[in-house]
Parts: structure tokens; C-alpha cells; sequence
């Protein structure tokens, strides 16, 4: 596919050089495409896809979109009726899932922790709150804090980490968060990119279901079906519809 684009359009251009490189391809038609240009750079690469010209949208390691540049470019091609297709490849996300010995079939993935420590500490309450696994992102100057608040909230969820995937210092870690702290606290173990899986708990599907129930009953008792429905879909994932006709029905009887 590269070497049949007129342009590839890469976040990092010299991590695509490389690549390129190593493929025998030239790099004189690779095209910086990251967040810092993404709107300039949409209207070039929409230009020359006006001209009939293919371009190969490249992330650093990763897949467009999935926190990763791209989202304005696909959005105005949709908008102008330019064909998009994907190119199968990796992702962190099922990179470390596929190498991952902590049970994750129904993992939530909730893209990069927030930068502030207040918002980031409630998205972390809110994941260990809730049953399922969890995956995200972080960068290594916050991994610390991060690992730190994990073992503050749930010391006996294990984790997994995968650091640098598809590079040359490519690690992986695994344990509770007071574990892992002591293992990421060397130098160069902070640096690079990290996606972390947090464990699920150990609550029986059971116990959970009668959480569930309860919950519901109350919401019923004291909200209208449609932030019922709101409010279960955001805890207990489902469609928001069913949750919907549920609560309805429920407040019928």
C-alpha cells in the first residue's frame, strides 16, 4: 500500500522514514500529520485527493483515530465523498491484549487519562468502581501518579502494562499497582508510551447482578425512565434502549 500512494501522510515522519526505508521505498512523498498541524494539513492532503491522488493516512505505533491523529482528515473526507478504507494493522490496544494473562473479554477502553490530576483521579474512581477491566493510555511523566492512585483505590486489582509495543524497548509488566510502582521506578522504565490494562475485580457475576438490580429499583423510585436508562447505560454498559423500556415498564406496574 505504501509504495503505491502518491503521498503517505505520517505523525511521525521520521519513525515513517525508517519504515520506509527498511521496505526499500523512497521517502520523499511522506507528509507530517500530527495534532499540533492536523487542520492545515487536512486541506493539503484534501487538495490533493481532489486530483485523484492516494494518500496513506500512517499513525506512530498505533491506528488513525484510536487516539491518534486523524479524525478531521476522515471526517472531511466523508463529508466530500472520498473513499476510505482501512489497511489492517496493529494496535496498542489489541497488541496487549494479545499477549495479556489477565482475564479482559469485556474490557472498557477510555482513551488518555485526563492531564489533571482532579479529573484523572475521577475517571480512575469511576473504573475501579465498576466490575469489567479497563484500558487506557498514559504518558510516562504521569505513569507514576497514576500507578500511585490505582493502589490507593484498588491495591488488589492486577494490572498489566505494555511500554514501548512494536519498538526497540519494548517491556511488559504485570501485577498490583504497589508492585509495579517499585518495578517502573528505574529511569528509563518511565519513558515512552504505556497502555495499561486494569484487572477486573473479583465480584461474583452473581453479587453483581443483584447490585444491578438493586440500583435499578431505586432509580426507578426516584427518576424518569429516560435517566434511568441514562444512568445505567454510563454503569452497566447495554443499550440505553432497553435499559429505557425496562425502567418504563417497571414504572407501569
Amino acid at each position: 500500500m505504501l509504495a503505491e500512494v502518491g503521498t503517505i501522510a505520517a505523525e511521525d515522519t521520521r519513525r515513517a522514514r525508517i519504515l520506509l526505508r527498511h521496505l526499500g521505498l523512497p521517502g520523499g512523498n511522506v507528509l507530517a500529520f500530527h495534532d499540533h498541524n492536523e487542520t492545515q494539513a487536512t486541506e493539503r492532503l484534501i487538495a490533493r485527493l481532489k486530483v485523484n491522488e492516494d494518500v496513506a493516512l500512517v499513525s506512530d505505533a498505533g491506528v488513525p483515530l484510536i487516539a491518534d491523529p486523524g479524525f478531521r482528515l476522515i471526517g472531511r473526507c466523508w463529508a466530500e465523498s472520498i473513499p476510505v478504507v482501512p489497511v489492517p494493522g496493529a494496535s496498542a490496544l489489541t497488541a496487549l491484549l494479545s499477549v495479556c494473562p489477565i482475564p479482559a473479554s469485556q474490557a472498557r477502553f477510555v482513551g488518555f487519562l485526563p492531564a489533571k490530576p482532579q479529573a484523572r483521579q475521577a475517571v480512575l474512581e469511576e473504573a475501579c468502581r465498576l466490575p469489567s477491566a479497563t484500558l487506557f493510555f498514559e504518558a510516562p511523566h504521569r505513569i507514576g501518579e497514576t500507578l500511585q492512585a490505582i493502589a490507593g483505590l484498588a491495591p488488589e486489582r492486577p494490572l498489566f502494562i505494555g511500554r514501548e509495543m512494536t519498538k526497540r524497548f519494548e517491556s511488559y509488566y504485570c501485577g498490583c499497582a504497589d508492585e509495579l510502582v517499585e518495578q517502573l521506578e528505574g529511569g528509563e522504565a518511565l519513558r515512552g508510551e504505556f497502555t495499561l490494562l486494569l484487572g477486573s475485580s473479583d465480584v461474583a457475576p452473581e453479587s453483581h447482578a443483584d447490585d444491578e438490580q438493586r440500583l435499578f429499583a431505586a432509580l426507578v423510585d426516584e427518576l424518569p425512565p429516560a435517566k434511568v436508562a441514562r444512568v445505567m447505560t454510563r454503569l452497566f454498559g447495554g443499550e440505553r434502549a432497553a435499559h429505557y423500556d425496562r425502567a418504563r415498564l417497571a414504572r407501569s406496574r
